[in-house]
């Protein structure tokens, strides 16, 4: 599988589980519609990032582990020698 749709799939599996376990959350509250987007959003934010940082350092002790981000295998990036605009200042771009 390429690195680049790996890297996606890493990354999407986290936002769905995090936003299922946000909306879960505000299961049986009463809120205003304004407020339920708020609380989900935040909420999902904060599930999101604990899901990744939790499941991918068990990964690393336990490599199944990683079916739960989607895949067991991580992707590689490779260094270019020339990133894009890297001929020119920072604060050119």
């Amino acid at each position: 599988m390429n690195d680049l749709i790996l890297s996606w799939i890493r990354t999407a599996v986290p936002a769905a589980v995090g936003s299922l376990i946000a909306w879960l959350a505000t299961k049986g509250l009463t809120l205003e519609p304004a407020e339920a987007t708020g609380l989900i959003l935040a909420v999902g934010g904060v599930c999101v990032t604990l899901y990744q940082v939790v499941v991918s350092t068990l990964q690393r002790r336990w490599p199944i582990i990683g079916v739960l981000l989607g895949s067991t295998r991580v992707p590689t990036y490779q260094a270019t020698a020339k990133g894009t605009h890297s001929d020119r200042p920072l604060h050119t771009l």
